[in-house]
């Protein structure tokens, strides 16, 4: 039974836990979905919500501001293109500071429950953890982010097989994710980029620790120096301090072996005069 558990785990088979959930991050239904959304609490990638600003979507809600169909508008794709390509750039320049990208893909999709979604997957668990204290809740372009960890960790089971040859039927509202194109040459310098980066941060980071320990250093070498003249002056004094002692008892013992002297004497010149009074 275990056995068969696990095996249609996150299936169509499975009538307990959402599919779509489990291999998207994302429902249609949302919270209304029948089946049980399992939310990690920790996970190698991170999903940040709506960010992006689909051409397409924004030209539509431009022209229903100005009054216009909604139906068929236009869009520059040069212009889309290049938006997209400084959008890429800046946040994988921005998720690089936290850790090792393996993935950055952002949905093409119109769909109301992916459309504008990031996934950004890091190569360590602690790195996806730190990106999402910090980016949650931040503003990008006057929007507020709202980053959550993903159950998504293969893409290949997440993205439409179809859009990548061109043949999906569904367009934007696929369920699956349609992942927008990046030339490859341009992950590579900026992997380069971020790299080169992490290695001059790592050094400073290292030169910084010398400095300090070089500081504390002098600093207990010069500690010792000072308690060491202390100790100095201390055993100084107190070799004075013994050789006066020593001093005044040999004067307190002169002292009292003049006076049994002089003490003696009179005592002989009374008794001679005893005698000659005699």
């Amino acid at each position: 039974m275990a056995r068969h558990l696990a095996r249609i785990h996150g299936t169509e088979e499975d009538k307990v836990n959402c599919p779509f959930y489990f291999k998207i991050g994302a429902c249609r239904h949302a919270d209304r979905c029948s089946r049980i959304h399992h939310r990690p609490a920790f996970s190698q990638t991170i999903l940040i919500k709506h960010i992006y600003r689909h051409p397409i979507r924004e030209a539509e809600l431009q022209a229903a501001k100005e009054g216009r169909s909604v139906d068929g508008v236009e869009v520059d794709e040069a212009k889309a293109r290049e938006d997209f390509l400084v959008f890429f750039e800046g946040f994988f320049d921005e998720l690089s500071k936290f850790g090792r990208l393996e993935a950055l893909h952002i949905c093409d999709n119109l769909g109301d429950h992916m459309i504008g979604h990031v996934y950004a997957k890091f190569s360590e668990e602690e790195e996806a953890a730190d990106a999402l204290n910090v980016m949650n809740g931040r503003y990008y372009n006057g929007r507020k982010m709202e980053v959550e960890f993903s159950p998504v960790t293969d893409f290949r089971e997440a993205r439409c097989r179809d859009f990548d040859e061109d043949t999906c039927r569904r367009g934007g509202f696929c369920n699956f994710m349609h992942i927008k194109p990046v030339p490859i040459c341009l992950i590579r310098d900026m992997e380069e980029d971020a790299e080169d980066e992490r290695r001059r941060e790592e050094m400073e980071r290292v030169e910084r620790r010398r400095k300090e320990e070089r500081r504390s250093t002098r600093r207990d070498r010069k500690g010792d120096r000072r308690g060491g003249g202390r100790r100095d002056r201390g055993d100084r004094e107190r070799k004075s301090g013994s050789r006066r002692s020593r001093s005044r008892s040999r004067s307190r013992s002169h002292s009292r072996s003049g006076s049994r002297e002089r003490g003696g004497g009179r005592d002989r010149s009374i008794s001679a005069d005893g005698v000659g009074a005699k």
